[in-house]
């Protein structure tokens, strides 16, 4: 009976970190389970460049020092010198995390159940195999919830003609006024022809393929682009709410990815913070790390439930925008902000409603 080092439920960007980042520098035996085709995945991860994540700079795609946030009325434009927007594509991460000196085996199967077994546990896959492991990394995570918001997405990377896009500046918000439900479309310019075109929703429902490609394509048409390739495209769900799984019930159990907490759901941001998770688990000698400070959660839950309880078309953000420069703006969304930029984001909220929140 072999009993692996360690198995990894999920080989999504946090399961590949924990190949890399925790086993990748000595020659354990690892299996991953992966019922997914991760070879044809090839999405962009976007994020702000904090300490964390400089290591991996050398397999960043693009990086930008300027962006937008606005409407069709207004536009914000924002500067950040020394920590610029980067992506890093999945192709390119789990490239990365695949090179490593352990010994990883990859089983393209659905694990059912884990249970311990004297000091290792059984894994039960949906063929009914089993295996056998040290640790338990688990991804696997609830992408929807009834009554909590969602942050899902639709994009097209495409090509246009030459000199069309400004490749030194990103659009991160475009809001567009919509019923019942918060839209933007996010524009990643690779260069000054090729560029991701984005529609994101926050909402508490799913909407149709159909629905995303339409709000893409009027944009695109108001900046008189009618013609474009489209090269690929890519999906995908992230959830607004907290995850519940934080405490595994065995040391040897660790949550990771949004399982485990590491999203930030206010702005859906949520691969860095997986990655330093993962960097912050191989320092512990727990079974769980606090990706966020107690206070960034608290202000999330409070930004959160105003989002759901209040019609919000966009005004908010771009009114925080307008009162944060771009350094305070990236530390916003990278839970990294301090004491004055958080009463300078309390104070572009709307008040009573906020207030409201707050006491709830």
């Amino acid at each position: 009976m072999k009993i692996y080092k360690a198995a990894i439920i999920g080989l999504g960007p946090s399961g590949l970190a924990v190949n890399k980042i925790i086993y990748g520098d000595n020659f354990n035996d690892i299996v991953a389970f992966e019922n997914e085709e991760i070879n044809k995945r090839d999405n962009f991860f976007g994020f702000w460049l904090t300490d964390w994540m400089k290591p991996y700079e050398n397999i960043i795609e693009k990086k930008w020092y300027k962006w937008s946030i606005g409407d069709n009325n207004i536009d914000i434009t924002h500067t950040c010198s020394d920590k610029p927007y980067c992506v890093i594509s999945f192709k390119k991460w789990k490239n990365y995390c695949l090179e490593t000196k352990n010994r990883l085996v990859i089983k393209k199967k659905k694990v059912v159940e884990y249970f311990p077994i004297q000091n290792f546990f059984k894994i039960i896959t949906d063929d009914n195999s089993e295996y056998y492991a040290e640790k338990i990394y688990d991804s696997r995570s609830a992408k929807e919830k009834k009554g909590e918001l969602l942050q899902h997405f639709y994009g097209i990377n495409i090509t246009v003609a030459d000199d069309t896009f400004n490749e030194n500046k990103l659009t991160l918000m475009h809001f567009t006024e919509e019923k019942n439900l918060l839209h933007f479309i996010y524009i990643l310019p690779f260069s000054h022809n090729k560029a991701l075109v984005e529609s994101t929703v926050f909402s508490k429902m799913i909407l149709e393929q159909s629905w995303y490609r339409e709000k893409i394509v009027n944009y695109l048409s108001q900046k008189n682009i009618y013609k474009f390739k489209e090269n690929s495209s890519e999906k995908g769900i992230i959830p607004m709410f907290f995850a519940e799984e934080n405490n595994p019930p065995s040391p040897n159990i660790f949550n990771i990815g949004i399982r485990g907490g590491a999203c930030k759901p206010s702005t859906g941001y949520a691969f860095s913070f997986l990655i330093k998770q993962i960097q912050l688990l191989k320092n512990s000698n727990k079974n769980y790390v606090n990706v966020h400070k107690f206070f960034e959660r608290k202000m999330d839950k409070i930004f959160i439930n105003f989002l759901k309880n209040n019609n919000e078309n966009g005004r908010s953000f771009i009114k925080l925008a307008s009162n944060l420069n771009g350094n305070e703006f990236q530390s916003f969304m990278m839970g990294q902000s301090n004491l004055i930029t958080k009463l300078k984001i309390i104070q572009s909220m709307p008040k009573l409603p906020f207030i409201k929140e707050l006491f709830q």
